[in-house]
């Protein structure tokens, strides 16, 4: 018998800030996960560069990263290989436009009304 797990990793607006969430219907959790904001793009080493991080275990699961809600923020959800090995990619996504509205745009005053 085989069996088949299914990961999520979702970002999303919540009062004007960027928030993920992930999920899993798997009995185990990924070994030493950690969820990880960019301030770039994704680096070769995954545990680089960090705008934020926090260990999958934290926040139950749904977390208010303190940043401002916006397109091309790089997110990932990363653990180490098998063996105690070094970490890797296991989800990656960039936020975009289809995520929702880009509320970090900056408003020039004279779009006020």
């Amino acid at each position: 018998m085989t069996a088949q797990f299914e990961w999520k990793l979702e970002a999303y607006q919540k009062q004007g800030n960027l928030w993920l969430r992930w999920s899993t219907n798997a009995p185990f959790r990924a070994q030493q996960g950690r969820i990880y904001v960019y301030k770039g793009g994704f680096p070769a080493n995954p545990t680089d560069n960090d705008k934020k991080w926090t260990w999958d275990t934290d926040h139950n699961h749904d977390w208010d990263t303190g940043l401002v809600w916006g397109t091309g923020w790089n997110c990932a959800y990363i653990a180490e290989a098998p063996k105690n090995g070094p970490y890797v990619y296991f989800m990656k996504l960039t936020t975009d436009a289809k995520m929702g509205p880009d509320v970090a745009k900056v408003v020039e005053a004279s779009e006020v009304n």
